[in-house]
């Protein structure tokens, strides 16, 4: 018996059709664009700064914009799981991406149209609200298909200059957009163009639909699709049952999920305890894409080198402080000249969900990834089901600090139990899974 195979697990990458070095630098460099592209869309509909100035101007309370997160959550969390085997089924994964693609721009145009000509009417909001969930159930259909592409097509120890080269150009491209637009459409003085905004925002996603059918991507063998839920839930069971590497993340995903709870109050607490005015959106959108951008640069490299636990682990630490740091500015009569810094910071919650499904991506083969990304998503999304309650505690105690304090302390918790997880870029496997390595390996010798 190898003396090392009872301290290993296996370690997964991508198949011999994708690895061929020309089809490599074609699809890196495809889906490098296709994520520029797509922030430069999604830098007009910002779920921490612009979508809560929307919600501002239809006049909801803080209660009503918890509901951001739980419809992002939720999207990116049930839909999945009942169509990962569809997914899974299809023999192209980037035709999913690319219908979905279209689909967030159906909804940005009518998002557009519909502001524009009913922006007064009491019944706007849930308007927006109904349009603006069946968005991210398409989000959630979107993501899984586009990371199940990466993960089929980009090898382990390049995903990391992937994120580094979306982010980076990404940053680029959409703050310079964001420096010409944003003044024009949400000018300090005048009226509010979120018409011209989020109608760029669905111009962006038309482009980002026709650049994804560019990938290179080889044929898988068609399967049948199982989408009753309950197939779903014992698909869910079985990732548990089976792998407890993924057990460990999952709880850890959970945890780091809470922060974005917190999304849709940032701006609102700076607008109420800072008297801050629209006018400030532009430079904080500009700071958090700038920020994802610096802190790509320093923790892709990471990834690709020491892998994603590493990074998972510093995030944790820029996201513990976050709330903390919101918390005391609000109350400095200076506070408002440094606001910008906690979008900087405010911008790693995104960058990391894609670390933790980066990570998930290496504990199985490219035919199960659609299964463990569906099923982190929905544990993810679990602590979001409860934003439009806690969020309702802003309310209660005219006040949000006992809301923003607890998020930080359940993310010390989260950093904590990076401590018991398992690198597998390296093969490390859990003592379990070492028994039951070992137990396999007596039987092979047995026989």
């Amino acid at each position: 018996m190898n003396a090392s195979a009872s301290q290993t697990a296996e370690i997964h990458d991508i198949s011999e059709a994708a690895s061929v070095p020309h089809v490599q630098r074609h699809n890196f460099l495809v889906m490098a664009f296709y994520q520029i592209s797509l922030r430069c869309g999604w830098i007009f509909k910002t779920e921490s700064i612009v979508m809560p100035a929307f919600l501002d101007a239809l006049g909801v309370s803080a209660w009503v914009r918890g509901f951001l997160p739980l419809f992002n959550r939720f999207g990116q969390s049930v839909p999945p799981m009942l169509l990962a085997s569809s997914v899974a089924g299809t023999k192209q994964k980037k035709t999913t991406v690319m219908i979905t693609m279209l689909l967030f721009a159906v909804s940005f145009f009518a998002i557009a149209f519909i502001w524009n000509l009913y922006a007064e009417e009491a019944w706007m909001p849930a308007v927006f609200l109904l349009i603006y969930a069946l968005f991210f159930m398409v989000v959630g259909v979107h993501n899984l298909a586009a990371r199940s592409v990466q993960g089929k097509l980009i090898r382990a120890n390049r995903r990391g200059r992937l994120m580094l080269a979306g982010n980076v150009g990404g940053a680029i491209a959409s703050v310079s957009l964001a420096y010409w637009l944003f003044p024009k459409w949400l000018p300090a003085d005048g009226s509010h163009d979120f018409f011209g905004m989020f109608s760029f925002a669905g111009i962006m996603f038309v482009v980002c639909a026709f650049i994804a059918v560019v990938v290179i991507e080889p044929k898988d063998p068609q399967r049948k699709a199982t989408q009753h839920l309950s197939n779903a839930i014992q698909d869910a069971k079985r990732t548990f049952r089976e792998d407890p590497r993924f057990r460990r993340i999952a709880l850890i995903g959970a945890l780091t999920n809470t922060s974005i709870m917190l999304f849709p109050h940032y701006q609102p607490i700076a607008k109420e305890y800072l008297h801050l005015s629209l006018d400030n959106l532009m430079p904080w959108v500009i700071a958090q894409n700038l920020g994802m951008a610096v802190f790509s640069m320093i923790l892709g490299p990471i990834a690709d080198l020491k892998g994603n636990r590493a990074v998972i682990r510093l995030l944790l630490i820029v996201m513990i402080a976050t709330p903390l740091l919101a918390l005391f500015l609000i109350q400095q009569p200076w506070g408002g000249k440094l606001y910008w810094v906690v979008f900087v910071l405010v911008g790693m919650t995104p960058f990391s969900i894609g670390i933790l499904f980066n990570y998930t991506l290496e504990l199985t083969e490219s035919s199960n990834h659609p299964r463990y990304l569906a099923t982190l998503g929905l544990v993810v999304a679990l602590p979001a089901a409860l934003s439009p309650v806690v969020s309702y505690s802003i309310d209660l105690f005219g006040s949000p600090t006992p809301l923003f304090a607890s998020v930080s302390f359940l993310l010390l918790i989260a950093w904590v139990l990076t401590f018991l997880l398992p690198e597998p870029r390296f093969g490390e496997a859990l003592p379990e899974q070492q028994v039951e390595v070992t137990q396999s390996n007596s039987v092979t010798e047995s026989e």
